[in-house]
């Protein structure tokens, strides 16, 4: 059973409350709060995992394993002006790494989202050094889910056929069969997609921050 099943039946068994009861506070049907309470399911939706977290009064941050403290809801997310973002894991700056398809999550300021919603982002981190000095090996970026780049040379995430995905500044000219995935650090070769090869690739997402440690705490 994962961390955030275990807190999941830990808080309803605490407030003592039935599946039910729990079903009419969050508008999820009681088949599916069980299945998660119990660990069948493992992969819930986090807007779901907020409207648990506010019906039973906790800390969506505990509920998802990242502190140790289950205080008020109130107290903490929406005070603190957090939301949460689903954490894509790894992503290679180069050619050889597939994105995390677990869904964990980060807690983020809520005014980096601007006017859109917490779905429509993803965290990933930065997989190699082909994107140095902007983008460094173990970076967090903030991801804008898209599947056009908007105009030519942003940075962005292309994935490939079967799960490949990279990081590279996407180049391309309207009305051309190509796209260029180039490099920033000079010491890796830019890669060419052109005619039928363009079928089997998509952008999934635009970069639109990055934030990294610089020094211990």
């Amino acid at each position: 059973m994962s961390q955030l099943s275990e807190r999941i039946l830990s808080a309803i068994q605490e407030k003592n409350l039935s599946y039910g009861d729990l079903s009419e506070a969050t508008g999820i049907p009681k088949s599916a709060l069980q299945r998660y309470a119990t660990g069948e399911t493992t992969k819930i939706p986090l807007d779901r995992v907020q409207a648990i977290a506010a019906a039973l009064n906790i800390n969506t941050e505990w509920l998802l394993g990242w502190e140790q403290s289950s205080f008020s809801l109130a107290e903490s997310n929406k005070s603190q002006g957090l939301t949460c973002v689903q954490c894509a894991g790894p992503v290679a700056a180069h050619f050889d790494a597939t994105p995390n398809e677990e869904h964990e999550y980060r807690a983020i300021p809520q005014e980096w989202l601007g006017h859109r919603k917490p779905e429509d982002f993803f965290i990933a981190i930065v997989d190699g050094e082909s994107m140095y000095p902007m983008y460094l090996d173990g970076d967090e970026i903030l991801c804008l889910r898209c599947n056009d780049m908007g105009y030519s040379g942003r940075v962005g995430i292309m994935l490939f056929g079967d799960g490949e995905a990279t990081l590279k500044k996407i180049e391309y000219r309207l009305g051309e069969d190509w796209i260029d995935l180039v490099p920033i650090n000079p010491e890796y070769a830019t890669k060419r997609i052109s005619g039928a090869d363009l079928d089997q690739c998509r952008v999934v997402g635009r970069v639109v921050r990055v934030f990294r440690s610089v020094d211990e705490i």
